[in-house]
């Protein structure tokens, strides 16, 4: 879901005053994204961050900023909310390129296969990035950041009465009953929000650049699987309403093998269908906070919890 553009001409060239950027012209971008995002200059994009929590903001700052090697967008600037602006931003050079999202339709296999290879690559550099560099802090155990954020959503849906009681009840049995799942789990920085529309590519369908790199969480590796599955069982639900209808399941019927093949340690873990399933479920929680009127979300929390 986009935000609403807040931010004003005025601060934008307040913006660019503030970094020697000659101000030429602007527009917003209201593509797959969940912060306010401009294309400024034309060569240059702005993200202002919605979440005042500048844990986000200090990630993707710190990631771009860094000589990782991996393919990403260049850090130009960065500031905390100030006089200019009330909240966090990022300006990075543009990339260009096309929505890998839009566009998985028009590749080959072959094309496909060497994407993911590559994809793979980049996930692997970010796991080995020491987290007090990306000012990641440590939670007591994996298991119980899980429990915690769970909790956490099912409050806040009680609150808002989108679930009763006894849902709820049943929805915290079932996170508990999973909790052993992972009690000798490690934590890496992992970037977990692997969509096809935070990569980049160019018109053969090579990797040019990973976006919103705000998602990079300590996690288990098999984090990402959720989406993955998500992916490969509704395709759709990752495409803008006029790409829908290139949403055919054949297209991605071999994503998971491709990525346990270049990605094996994500798979590593015993218990992975059931661990797959406490993901499944945590995600379709945090959906339903922001959509609590979408019946479809209501079923599949049901089927998780039975």
């Amino acid at each position: 879901m986009n935000p609403d553009t807040k931010l004003t001409l005025g601060q934008i060239k307040a913006i660019c005053a503030r970094h020697n950027i000659p101000y030429r012209r602007h527009n917003r971008i209201t593509t797959g994204f969940s912060h306010e995002v401009h294309r400024l200059n034309d060569d240059l994009i702005i993200k202002i961050f919605n979440n005042h929590d500048g844990q986000y903001f200090k990630t993707e700052s710190a990631l771009l900023a860094s000589d990782q090697p991996f393919k990403k967008p260049r850090l130009v600037a960065s500031s905390a909310q100030n006089e200019d602006i009330d909240r966090s931003y990022i300006i990075m050079n543009f990339v260009p390129g096309l929505s890998l999202g839009s566009n998985w339709h028009r590749a080959t296999d072959t094309q496909r296969e060497n994407l993911i290879k590559d994809i793979c690559q980049s996930l692997k550099v970010i796991n080995q990035i020491k987290p007090s560099e990306l000012f990641l802090i440590e939670a007591e155990s994996w298991g119980e950041s899980l429990k915690i954020s769970g909790e956490a959503l099912v409050a806040k849906l009680k609150s808002k009465n989108s679930i009763d009681e006894a849902t709820a009840s049943k929805v915290l049995r079932k996170l508990s009953s999973g909790m052993g799942l992972f009690a000798a789990d490690k934590v890496q920085p992992v970037y977990w929000d692997i969509h096809f529309d935070n990569f980049i590519v160019n018109d053969t369908f090579e990797l040019q650049a990973i976006i919103d790199l705000e998602n990079v969480a300590l996690t288990a590796l098999d984090y990402p699987l959720f989406v993955i599955q998500k992916q490969t069982d509704e395709p759709e639900k990752f495409l803008r309403e006029e790409d829908e209808k290139y949403a055919d399941k054949k297209d991605y019927e071999k994503l998971k093998g491709w990525y346990k093949k270049y990605y094996p340690e994500m798979f590593a873990f015993e218990s992975i269908d059931a661990r797959l399933e406490i993901y499944q479920l945590l995600d379709t929680l945090h959906l339903l906070v922001a959509w609590p009127q979408v019946k479809e979300l209501y079923m599949k929390l049901d089927k998780l919890i039975s």
